[in-house]
């Protein structure tokens, strides 16, 4: 294990007459060479703490944190070997480009040749070349944001740090970076530890997804892992978006589940369920992409309370005996918004569907 957060804690202690503070919560954490992995969750849940851990900007309470087998709980961060992007890019306003880059070298003292050739090639990886007497307030956002990039990976860290690095750009610069920071990631090998509260860039850039709630993980895993098979409902609320039903358990057999919903059965075929049991209550999670909404075809009878037209999808809500619920149809030859008012026919894609413990 290249790093390695083993039941770490960080208690802040009172001020000004407020309690204590329980940031973290015993949290382990174990990242490969090479991972990118992304720490997720709400404001407050204690991932930019962690982030502070690991950088060492803070030092745990309890537990340990050890980067390639060696313990670091109280080395100074600037002999961690690690980089760290910030959320406001903390570009010096003073210096051009090159200068920017060149800082965190010149205090390493590396020699003015090695610094070009280093300087060189971090401006060629993060599309700059051309830039080096730029001031700051001369780049876009996202031209400021790459600058921020260049001068953590010209130090060539063991580990790069990003903190909500996409935030300040706007909807499609952040899309454009995402991709741009994952294949760089990729190609160079580097690992990353990358905090954001926006689901989608974590979807899109991680080999592993923390989530994390009130200083506690609630998952850790691939990004498809969390959103297909959420191990929480907490989990299921958060990444994405997520309909709940209540069931109860019917029938178990190896590989099935019979579960009755609002007084229809469906059937459920994944091994992962063996640990439910006949007459046990359960929540159903359905995503939105996995409901269907017919005039005449399906097997629970629901009425539309609103319609809307979004580009690559028609998104419903909808009033299912009482539960309002989301649907999203995405076929692109489904032109037709039927009417809000209107009764329908709703079918979910069964095999799509996942099953939490009540």
């Amino acid at each position: 294990m290249y790093l390695e957060i083993d039941h770490v804690e960080k208690v802040f202690p009172p001020r000004g007459g407020a309690k204590e503070v329980k940031a973290l919560d015993g949290i382990c954490i174990e990242i490969n060479k090479g991972e990118l992995v992304t720490m997720l969750g709400p404001s407050g849940c204690g991932k930019t703490t962690t982030l502070r851990l690991i950088a060492g900007f803070e030092f745990p309470t309890g537990g340990n944190i050890l980067l390639d087998g060696k313990l670091i709980n109280n080395v100074p961060t600037h002999k961690r070997d690690m980089s760290m992007v910030f959320q406001s890019y903390a570009i010096f306003p003073h210096l051009n480009v090159y200068e920017n880059i060149a800082y965190g070298l010149n205090v390493q003292k590396i020699s003015k040749d090695d610094q070009k050739r280093r300087i060189n090639q971090v401006l060629e990886m993060v599309h700059l070349e051309g830039f080096e007497t730029r001031a700051p307030n001369q780049l876009s956002g996202g031209q400021q944001q790459r600058v921020a990039l260049a001068r953590a990976l010209v130090m060539e860290p063991k580990v790069l740090l990003m903190d909500e690095p996409l935030s300040n750009l706007d909807t499609k610069l952040r899309e454009k970076m995402r991709f741009e920071i994952r294949q760089l990631q990729r190609e160079l090998g580097f690992t990353c530890v990358y905090v954001t509260h926006d689901q989608l860039e974590a979807m899109v850039l991680s080999d592993k997804v923390v989530v994390m709630n009130a200083g506690k993980i609630e998952q850790i895993g691939a990004p498809r892992d969390i959103y297909r098979y959420p191990k929480t409902k907490f989990v299921a609320d958060f990444i994405g978006r997520a309909n709940f039903l209540n069931g109860i358990i019917r029938n178990v057999s190896q590989n099935e589940l019979e579960i009755e919903v609002e007084g229809k059965t469906i059937f459920l075929f994944d091994p992962r369920y063996v640990d439910f049991n006949a007459g046990e209550k359960v929540d159903v999670v359905v995503r939105p992409e996995m409901v269907h909404v017919r005039r005449e075809e399906g097997k629970f009878e629901a009425k539309i309370i609103q319609a809307a037209y979004l580009g690559e999808s028609i998104e419903y809500v909808l009033d299912l005996n009482g539960k309002q619920i989301t649907a999203h149809e995405t076929d692109p030859a489904r032109l037709d918004i039927i009417p809000e008012k209107s009764n329908v026919k709703v079918s979910f894609i069964e095999n799509c569907l996942h099953v939490l413990k009540a």
